[in-house]
């Protein structure tokens, strides 16, 4: 047809998102790693807490982030689903 649009090719099988691994750490292991959670280890904060460096026993560095503990629900809801 003339004047019209070409439509967008259709999608038949969605991008798939590789898993991530997560190891599981201690609060013990977290506190070590990031300094007791120190200044020097910050490197971010946002709406529902702060983000700390740390490096892992295998040697990859890991972004830890520290939920601040709030009396509202769905502010956890929220941290989780970042």
């Amino acid at each position: 047809m003339r004047g019209s649009k070409p439509s967008a090719p259709a999608r038949d099988d969605p991008q798939k998102v590789p898993p991530i691994e997560v190891p599981a750490l201690s609060l013990q292991e977290l506190t070590e790693k990031t300094d007791s959670f120190g200044s020097k280890s910050l490197i971010g904060e946002g709406s529902y807490g702060r983000v700390y460096f740390a490096t892992l026993d295998t040697g990859k560095a890991a972004a830890i982030k520290k939920l601040d503990v709030s009396n509202e629900p769905e502010s956890n809801t929220e941290f989780l689903t970042q």
